[in-house]
């Protein structure tokens, strides 16, 4: 096996359910070349940190064949992207016609999509299907450069362990009251728990609010940082706090202790895999401050034996 296209669209949280299947093909064919089709910005980070080793943003017209109907496809493909030894893609939701065999998942049947894809993918290669997943979870970071963010929490010394929260997500039902999140930090900062603030383009929206709350001394607002920052800082944080989110999906796989919130429809097929924590319910407005301070403060124990073995 010496080439393999491995093709995964969609957001954040959609290439990392994948994760432990592409890392398992690695594992599998450690000598091949390895290239993946997903949103280039996305991918990026898998490139940086030696997953894949070639990106083929998914608007690229080298892709048009996939979409084909075959045989036609066969030909063009093999002219267009190169001949591949293993050609192997996840979708999920409403089934596409592509013009090769993709290992597809109903989030209303699979169960966790991660693991779903992962059973398939290892016996679609010969492997076990209960191969366990754990070892392929994880997003190889040690070979990131250390954010600069960090400094400012830790002021230098590894052994103090921040706290990243992110109140954000891709639609409004899917996010945590952000005074929720304001207060929660509020109560890290009276513990002596430093951290950062984490928002993105899609939470420009709340910046008008944070600026007027003001974060605690010790609490650093982190304004849409680059994919490899903020990975850089969730593989070194204590704890993460976060909604039903690409970025709470990236937290687990860099390890971090995570505390999430989500909605029951969305919890079986979509929970990250790792220290993952869930709070669920039918509407995210359900969920009371004092349970989820409650999970976080059990967490800061294992924050702080990490702290102390760092």
């Amino acid at each position: 096996m010496k080439t393999v296209l491995l093709v995964r669209f969609g957001g954040l949280g959609d290439l990392l359910v994948a994760l432990p299947s592409i890392r398992l093909i690695r594992g599998k064919y450690p000598e091949a070349r390895l290239t993946l089709a997903c949103r280039g910005e996305y991918g990026a980070l898998l490139l940086e940190t030696g997953v894949v080793d070639e990106i083929i943003p998914e608007d690229s017209r080298r892709l048009t064949p996939l979409f084909a109907e075959m045989p036609a496809a066969e030909t063009e493909l093999s002219g267009r992207l190169g001949t591949f030894d293993l050609v192997m893609g996840w979708t999920h939701g409403q089934k596409k016609n592509y013009s090769f065999r993709f290992i597809h998942a109903d989030p209303r049947e699979s169960g966790q999509l991660s693991r779903f894809f992962f059973r398939k993918t290892a016996e679609a290669i010969g492997e076990s299907k209960s191969l366990p997943i754990d070892e392929w979870a994880l997003l190889p970071t040690d070979r990131l450069q250390r954010a600069e963010v960090l400094k400012r929490i830790d002021g230098g010394e590894r052994k103090k362990r921040g706290a990243v929260v992110h109140p954000g997500s891709g639609s409004e039902s899917k996010r945590w009251p952000l005074e929720n999140f304001l207060q929660v930090i509020g109560r890290l900062e009276e513990r002596g728990v430093a951290g950062a603030l984490v928002t993105g383009e899609a939470e420009e929206g709340m910046a008008a609010e944070v600026e007027k709350a003001a974060l605690p001394p010790n609490w650093t607002w982190v304004r849409r940082p680059g994919l490899t920052t903020l990975a850089s800082l969730l593989s070194e944080a204590g704890l993460y706090l976060g909604n039903d989110s690409g970025v709470t999906h990236l937290a687990a796989a860099c390890g971090a202790e995570v505390v999430a919130l989500f909605r029951r429809e969305y919890a079986s097929a979509w929970a990250p895999l790792g220290r993952v924590h869930l709070h669920i319910a039918d509407s995210l407005s359900e969920i009371r401050l004092e349970s989820v301070w409650e999970t976080v403060v059990s967490r800061l124990t294992n924050f702080s034996a990490d702290s102390q073995n760092c």
